[in-house]
């Protein structure tokens, strides 16, 4: 069950957003995302109440506010400046 409608929006537009990229990913529970492959592959999102954490392997681990102004290309430039994954120029 989804925690809260805040976290259904984040993830319902994480999860465009992963099928607009081409990367494959898989949703657990309805509250966490693995990405399997693309340039993001080996992250996981899990969504909490007012909180995303966000795993890349074993080592990194950030958790971010979602309650305010949290967006795809926000989590991307928080991740980007985390060098949790490589910001992709177009």
């Amino acid at each position: 069950m989804i925690a809260s409608l805040l976290t259904y929006r984040h993830i319902k537009n994480l999860c465009s957003f992963f099928k607009r990229t081409h990367s494959g990913f898989k949703l657990i529970n309805n509250e966490r995302i693995v990405v399997l492959t693309g340039n993001m592959r080996g992250l996981v999102l899990y969504f909490n109440r007012d909180a995303c954490e966000v795993k890349n392997g074993n080592q990194d681990f950030i958790s971010i506010d979602i309650t305010r102004n949290f967006s795809v290309d926000m989590l991307m430039q928080v991740l980007a400046s985390h060098n949790m994954i490589t910001p992709v120029f177009e």
